[in-house]
């Protein structure tokens, strides 16, 4: 039987009445490193509520209000009828990387932050993955180039990530496949408007040629290639973003803002002034993907 979370002290007289918040996030983390020690069950019954209130000793509401915090981080679901109750769910990775996507966004990520983090993560994968690659492995990125190859105008916008997705999947590591996750829902909320998008086709057919030509270097197993080449298109993508930028065709914002950069008329030692949609000069690259090279 796991062990009851104790019950809170009275407050003393006077004091003001604590919220049953604290017991609740108790409980759901317990509940949750109960589920991790039992391998992460999807599908498992964890019990009934009358069966969960008797098993930890807590109150109705502080029992649903830690159900709650289950189904909101996507660990458990509450089920009501027959064969009903509280069970095991798998969490959604892509729910996890919108939500810190949404995040970064607030934060006014800039386009150098954005670019260098995806060339940091996407130099290492791609360099993973051309080293350790099996011929299953081998055979999704001949798929990915197929499938790349087959598309046309507008459409690949839709696929503007599927390299970088790819070969973070091909490296099994979970850690760095979440961070690339995370980075790719930020940059997929700042594609061109659809609106906008037949004006920028040349673009991401360039993108595209440079794609085939990273997944052809990384499937035969040509890691500098590969690394390089990763590398020269984030380069060049980060350029064409500005540029879109610029020309209003992306998502303008408090989100991805343009690096600050210096008027040339500012006096030494003067603030940078934050510059977003206009200007081109002096930034330095960072990397992205999507959007083309």
């Amino acid at each position: 039987m796991a062990a009851q979370i104790p019950p809170a002290p009275l407050p003393a007289p006077g004091a003001p009445r604590r919220r049953p918040t604290k017991a609740a996030e108790l409980l759901a983390r317990q509940i949750e490193a109960e589920i991790a020690q039992r391998g992460w069950p999807v599908g498992a019954l964890l019990g009934t509520e009358p069966e969960l209130l008797r098993r930890y000793g807590v109150s109705r509401p502080v029992f649903r209000e830690a159900v709650r915090l289950l189904e909101h981080h996507m660990v458990a679901e509450s089920r009501r009828g027959a064969g009903g109750g509280l069970r095991v769910t798998a969490p959604d990775a892509s729910a996890v990387a919108d939500a810190a996507a949404i995040s970064l966004d607030f934060r006014g990520v800039r386009v150098s932050q954005l670019f260098a983090a995806r060339a940091l993560l996407g130099r290492r994968c791609v360099e993973r993955v051309a080293e350790r690659a099996d011929p299953a492995g081998r055979e999704r990125l001949a798929d990915l180039a197929r499938q790349l190859s087959g598309l046309e105008g507008v459409a690949l916008f839709d696929h503007a990530h599927d390299l970088e997705g790819l070969v973070a999947d091909l490296t099994g590591d979970p850690v760095l496949g979440l961070f690339v996750e995370v980075l790719l829902h930020l940059a997929d909320r700042h594609l061109p408007l659809v609106e906008h998008r037949s004006r920028y086709v040349a673009d991401v057919e360039r993108m595209r040629r440079a794609q085939l030509r990273i997944l052809e270097a990384t499937r035969k197993g040509r890691v500098e290639e590969a690394a390089e080449r990763m590398d020269r298109w984030l380069q060049a993508a980060a350029s064409t973003y500005r540029r879109w930028l610029r020309e209003g065709a992306v998502p303008a914002p408090g989100t991805v803002a343009v690096d600050p950069v210096r008027s040339p008329a500012a006096p030494s030692g003067a603030s940078p002034t934050p510059r977003r949609a206009t200007g081109s000069g002096g930034q330095r690259t960072g990397r992205r993907k999507e959007t083309v090279s």
